[in-house]
C-alpha cells in the first residue's frame, strides 16, 4: 500500500534509517523498548492515524525532546514495529522455497502467519490501509515487505511451471500479487475470530491458494 524529507529506507535489511540501533540494552535501549511498547499498547485503544506523540510520551514519562532524539516521527515507531512483525513472517515461510503445491507446508506457513496477525493485527492494520502516505520511509518499508513476499511466490510459481508442476497462466508477478492481497485480507479478517474459525479459514485460504496456481488438485 507526496514526497518530503526524511530518513530513507533501506531495503536490502528492512530498516529505516534515522531509527537508532543498538546490540545492547543500555538506558537508552530502555527509553527505545519504552515507547515501542507503549505505542503497541495505544494502538489497541486508537489507530495511528489519531495516535499523537504527546500521548506516546505521557505514556512512557519520556519528554518529546527525548522521543526524537530516538525516532524522528511517530510513523518511524511505527516502521520500527513493522520491522520486528516482518522478520517473525521471514520465519514462517516454510512453504516458498518448496518445490510443488506441498499443501502441508502452506497450511503451516499460512497458520504461523495467521498467529502473528493475532498477535499483531493493530500494527498490520496500518499496512493494509496504507498509513501513512505523507512519510516515504514508511510506504517504502511497507512496499519492500509486501515485494519480499511476492517476489519469492513469483519465484515459485515460475519455478514450477518450469518443472510441470503448475499450469502456465496469469503472469507469475500478477498471480503473487492477487494471492497476497486474498491472504492478507483474510489472515486480517481472522485475527480476531474464534479458534474453530481460524482453523476453518486457514484450510479455505489453503485451498484457495493452490487452485489459483495450479488449478484443481485430486
Amino acid at each position: 500500500m507526496a514526497q518530503q524529507g526524511g530518513p530513507k529506507v533501506n531495503q536490502a535489511r528492512g530498516t529505516a534509517d534515522g531509527i537508532r540501533r543498538r546490540g545492547t540494552m543500555s538506558k537508552g535501549d530502555q527509553r527505545e523498548a519504552q515507547i515501542l511498547d507503549a505505542t503497541r499498547r495505544l494502538l489497541t485503544k486508537k489507530p495511528m492515524a489519531k495516535l499523537t506523540v504527546d500521548d506516546i510520551t505521557n505514556a512512557t514519562d519520556i519528554s518529546r525532546t527525548s522521543f526524537y532524539f530516538y525516532f524522528p516521527s511517530k510513523q518511524a515507531v511505527l516502521a520500527r514495529l513493522m520491522e520486528d512483525v516482518s522478520d517473525s513472517f521471514v520465519q514462517t515461510h516454510v512453504w516458498l522455497p518448496s518445490t510443488g503445491p506441498q499443501r502441508d507446508l502452506l497450511h503451516a506457513q499460512l497458520t504461523g502467519a495467521a498467529e502473528i496477525w493475532h498477535d499483531n493485527s493493530t500494527i498490520l492494520v496500518c499496512s493494509l490501509e496504507g498509513y501513512d502516505s505523507s512519510y516515504p520511509p514508511l510506504t517504502e518499508f511497507i512496499d519492500a515487505i509486501q515485494t519480499r513476499f511476492t517476489s519469492a511466490l513469483a519465484a515459485k510459481i515460475d519455478r514450477d511451471r518450469a518443472a510441470g508442476l503448475a499450469p502456465e497462466g496469469i503472469d507469475s508477478a500478477t498471480l503473487a500479487t492477487l494471492v497476497a492481497l486474498m491472504r492478507d485480507g483474510r489472515l486480517s479478517q481472522l485475527s480476531a475470530a474464534p479458534r474453530n474459525e481460524v482453523t476453518r479459514g486457514i484450510d479455505d485460504l489453503a485451498e484457495a491458494i493452490l487452485r489459483l496456481i495450479y488449478g484443481r488438485l485430486d
